[in-house]
């Protein structure tokens, strides 16, 4: 069952935001809020071409031509001072989104939890240029909730299960009851290299130094000497299917803790990089192009899939309050069943 626009299960549905009627529900008006907080004084343009790098240093200086930036409830100036504590408001217009897919399906929902497959090439929430193109958006005005409270939230590019607290009241309970030692979340992931049969990973994820992208993290057994921003982290793996032909192993990950980017890191370390990551795939400098808008169509033929294939597939729990325990399963979406059919990978049930 799925709710607002609703197309094949075989195709994904893409809406350009060039004028805000295209969107499958009607936009919500962006308006970013903060508050500048250092003791120094620093000029504006500089402030936000540092701190908001979804527009450039000119586009900003346009935004404040337009009227679209205020600093104390007064509209700002191109060369103006900030002081400490002031309070900046952003309101964008016309501000393009990146496409995305509305191939959303709830799979159940009561009073107090909605629980949903997402597909592959859409944000839960809003950040950087995406703000109506996001499930927060969409279950906001496509299913009318009135609160959106994510009890887990998943990368833009991976798909699968979603789990939404209806109030915070109810966020809270759910966020208990997936943290019992009894809850169990499971990932199909697709990887290049022949993976053992299977292999708990324990150890500790740090950030990567020798990465140029400041997000990356690894994976390490065993940490040299103490250091404040390691997280443990324990992985199991099981190898569902090998096609030694395209050296392509189709895997299930078990979370049994759940850090940033545990399942793609982890498997980036041990060299099994996961198809399709710009990041924690072949080549971490396709993550640096795309970001700078220069990937290639050979960059793309080597990362062999448009996106990260990850989907997060089961997750069981028991229902707060009444002890009762249930699971959820989101079938897998149509690219990566595409994919597994042309590598002759067999489809998990």
């Amino acid at each position: 069952m799925g709710y607002g626009r609703q197309p094949t299960p075989s195709q994904f549905v893409y809406f350009v935001v060039e004028k805000m009627n295209n969107l499958p529900f009607p936009a919500l008006k962006r308006q970013v809020c903060c508050r500048y907080e250092a003791s120094g004084e620093a000029p504006l343009l500089d402030f936000l071409a540092s701190r908001f790098h979804y527009l450039t240093r000119e586009a900003w200086a346009g935004q404040i031509q337009a009227g679209n930036l205020c600093i104390n409830q007064h509209p700002a100036q191109i060369d103006q001072i900030l002081q400490s504590g002031a309070l900046l408001e952003f309101s964008p217009r016309e501000l393009i989104e990146p496409p995305v897919s509305w191939d959303i399906h709830i799979l159940f929902e009561d009073e107090q939890v909605l629980i949903l497959s997402k597909p592959g090439n859409l944000p839960c929430h809003p950040a950087g240029t995406f703000f109506n193109h996001t499930l927060w958006a969409w279950l906001k005005q496509s299913v009318k909730l009135p609160e959106v409270h994510f009890c887990n939230r998943l990368d833009r590019e991976t798909s699968g299960l979603v789990i939404v607290g209806k109030s915070s009241d109810a966020a809270k309970r759910l966020n208990r009851a997936l943290q019992q030692f009894d809850a169990c979340k499971e990932y199909l992931v697709l990887v290049q290299g022949e993976f053992p049969a299977s292999l708990q990973c324990k150890g500790w994820l740090i950030p990567d130094a020798n990465s140029p992208v400041r997000k990356k993290r690894a994976f390490l057994e065993n940490l040299p000497k103490e250091l404040p921003q390691a997280e443990s982290a324990c992985t199991e793996y099981t190898r569902m299917a090998y096609q030694p032909l395209t050296n392509i192993s189709l895997l299930k990950a078990i979370l049994r803790t759940g850090r940033t980017h545990q399942i793609r890191a982890t498997l980036c370390s041990l060299g099994f990089p996961v198809i399709g990551d710009k990041l924690y795939g072949v080549d971490e400098r396709l993550f640096l192009k795309l970001a700078s808008g220069s990937l290639s169509p050979e960059d793309q033929a080597r990362l062999l899939l448009p996106r990260q294939a990850l989907h997060a597939w089961k997750i069981s729990f028991r229902v707060p309050a009444q002890n009762t325990p249930v699971q959820y399963s989101a079938p897998l979406p149509q690219d990566l069943r595409d994919f597994l059919k042309q590598h002759n990978l067999q489809i998990p049930l």
